[in-house]
């Protein structure tokens, strides 16, 4: 069980150090600032035979250092005729970036035969790392389980890692193998964990990371740390709490605007949204390709058409954002919400791009809600086209639209065809959080300790909910179930 009580008490997280060393790579970017000074710097090395690794070290460095030039500065690690325990690091966090992953195959290998596997404790957090961006957490566990001396950051990479890939449960329990390890987290170990309290509910343990932050003073210090926690709150529910902490942080950058903006409009105030943008504008901050997400599904939720447009006008005219997919499907649902059919299918025709099944399917789904038979056909038929599987949902929102409309041939012929296929209702879950517990409820699954009062409870209210229910109603869920 995962509770608050583990805190206390707890090893209090420390603000940043001061680093007592220069970086030795410091001395070439100021020596050699443009990247083609550091061309003709490592021409002339090559030529006259350079072979220390310090200075190939430096010179990837600040060839990493550019923003154009991350392939070049893996060219040098891959090429530099000696390597040390430095060259490691910085290897592996390019082969990330750059989704190099044989060439991070061919680094590990030399790190093992150089003898550094076992002692570059920075190498390994890097592979750690690497690995889990790569999806592969089973190496990245065996990696971390290897390293002798584990310091804040070899945590942390193992927490992000297992938040990356969807197991937040496996992040927590790693947060709390580190404290029970003695090592106190540093930021970027809370905001990792904070972000695995978000994508596993877990609102009461995040609560209880908000407090040790704010006692340790790097609560709302901390942009990235108060950031994650307007997230947490936002997405569990409590948009107060998250606006509260928006409001007391002491920064914010565009990814805290985000947030905020993000969270308002996912629970319905979306003109708090839409204000909470306009001041974003207001101060300076260009907004991002999430936040124009976010604000644009917020006009969608109250129907404003006319400022949906605009600010989908305005990426590229003033924000010099590409609208992408997800612009677009914002456009047609703010369209399909209200009514406005025509309208939407001139849109998907001018779209740079071949629309995409979530296009489609949220074509679909507001032709359902407003009962649109013309446009509902016509979603469904391009949904189809797309290439890509139609799901449950998409037979399930066809026949209800024909059920709606009273066309039950068109009913049958649904159902008929999703049997014909093959394709079945994916099991669905719900979560809750009891007592710092989360517990998870998968249809069909009835392993729960407490399953037998669970379906005791949920039989009577379904009984008292059947006996209020209209006939009605009864003949629509029966259309639902019979798919």
């Amino acid at each position: 069980m995962l509770t608050a009580e583990v805190w206390s008490p707890l090893p209090l997280p420390r603000p940043p150090a001061h680093r007592q060393h220069l970086d030795p790579s410091a001395t070439v970017t100021t020596s050699f600032p443009t990247l083609a000074h550091l061309r003709m710097r490592h021409a002339r090395a090559l030529r006259t035979h350079v072979h220390q690794p310090s200075f190939w070290n430096a010179l990837a460095r600040s060839y990493a250092s550019h923003g154009a030039a991350p392939h070049l500065a893996l060219g040098v690690c891959l090429h530099m005729p000696l390597r040390d325990a430095h060259t490691f690091p910085l290897a592996f966090k390019l082969c990330s970036l750059l989704s190099a992953f044989a060439e991070a195959l061919s680094l590990h290998a030399h790190l093992v035969k150089l003898g550094l596997a076992a002692t570059s404790v920075h190498s390994l957090n890097a592979l750690v790392t690497l690995y889990s961006n790569f999806g592969h957490l089973d190496l990245a566990r065996q990696l971390f389980d290897r390293i002798p001396r584990r310091i804040v950051s070899s945590w942390s990479a193992m927490i992000a890692g297992y938040d990356r890939n969807a197991q937040p449960r496996e992040a927590l329990f790693t947060f709390l193998g580190m404290l029970e390890a003695g090592v106190s987290p540093d930021e970027a170990a809370l905001v990792s964990t904070l972000a695995a309290c978000t994508h596993g509910g877990c609102l009461e343990f995040g609560k209880a990371i908000h407090a040790c932050a704010t006692v340790s003073g790097l609560g709302l210090e901390s942009v990235g740390i108060a950031t994650a926690l307007v997230d947490l709150y936002a997405k569990c529910g409590e948009v107060d709490s998250a606006r509260e902490v928006f409001e007391r942080m002491v920064q914010r950058n565009v990814l805290s605007w985000s947030a905020m903006i993000g969270g308002l409009a996912m629970h319905g105030r979306a003109p708090e949204a839409i204000k909470l943008f306009d001041e974003m504008v207001e101060a300076g901050v260009r907004p991002t390709s999430v936040t124009m997400t976010n604000v644009l599904s917020a006009c969608s939720h109250v129907g404003l058409v006319d400022q949906g447009l605009r600010l989908f006008n305005l990426m590229k005219e003033e924000y010099g954002i590409e609208p992408r997919v997800e612009h677009c499907g914002c456009v047609v649902d703010l369209l399909g919400r209200a009514g406005l059919f025509l309208e939407a299918r001139e849109f998907i025709s001018t779209m740079p791009t071949p629309a995409t099944a979530a296009i489609w399917r949220s074509l679909l789904g507001a032709a359902c809600t407003h009962g649109d038979l013309e446009a509902g056909r016509l979603a469904g038929e391009r949904l189809a086209a797309t290439g890509e599987e139609m799901v449950a949902g998409d037979y399930v929102m066809l026949a209800n639209l024909y059920a709606r409309l009273g066309l039950w041939e068109e009913v049958g012929r649904v159902r008929t065809e999703m049997n014909d296929v093959g394709v079945k209702r994916v099991a669905g879950f719900s979560s809750v959080e009891v007592d710092g517990e989360l517990h998870r409820f998968v249809m069909g699954d009835r392993s729960h300790r407490e399953a037998k009062r669970i379906h005791e409870a949920l039989h009577l209210l379904n009984s008292e909910l059947m006996a209020e229910e209209s006939s009605s109603f009864h003949c629509e869920m029966a259309v639902f179930v019979a798919i």
